[in-house]
């Protein structure tokens, strides 16, 4: 028992090592190496104590890394957050922090800008409806996407 509550500890802090990760993601990494359900829930509490595993700083640390590398909307990261086990009340605390930090009609203006410039050839009208689309898919609120298309006109 102690032998396999230290190798899922060591897989734990595996993944850890690579990027922040939430507690249903550590749990369902350890459930696919083969891990008794105690075991688990021993190394998930262990790690809740010493801070290394904490939902609040994973879905902060998501919305930043994304605003950063691959811009999206509020839609996409509750999505995100959600598929990653985080619950409710740290998402919507984390959109709060985001929206203090980050203008979404702004990025979502920049990038409407950028491609709108590559889709220049194409008719006004069918280049317009193509970035409202994109903006849509990448989660931008809708009131957001129509001042973005409005401003573009």
């Amino acid at each position: 028992m102690e032998k396999q509550k230290s190798r899922a500890k060591n897989n734990a802090y595996a993944l850890l090592r690579q990027r922040p990760r939430s507690v249903y993601e550590i749990r369902n990494r350890l459930k696919l190496k083969g891990c008794d359900e105690a075991v688990i829930e021993e190394v998930v509490a262990s790690l809740k104590r010493t801070g290394d595993l904490n939902d609040e700083k994973f879905a902060q640390f998501w919305v930043e890394s994304r605003m950063h590398m691959n811009p999206a909307g509020d839609v996409v990261l509750k999505h995100e957050l959600k598929t990653n086990g985080v619950s409710d009340e740290i998402i919507e605390a984390a959109l709060i922090e985001k929206a203090g930090k980050y203008d979404e009609y702004e990025i979502a203006f920049n990038m409407a800008k950028e491609r709108f410039e590559r889709l220049k050839k194409l008719d006004r009208q069918k280049a317009m409806k193509r970035v409202y689309d994109f903006l849509l898919r990448r989660g931008f609120k809708y009131d957001n996407v129509r001042r973005v298309i409005e401003s573009l006109v």
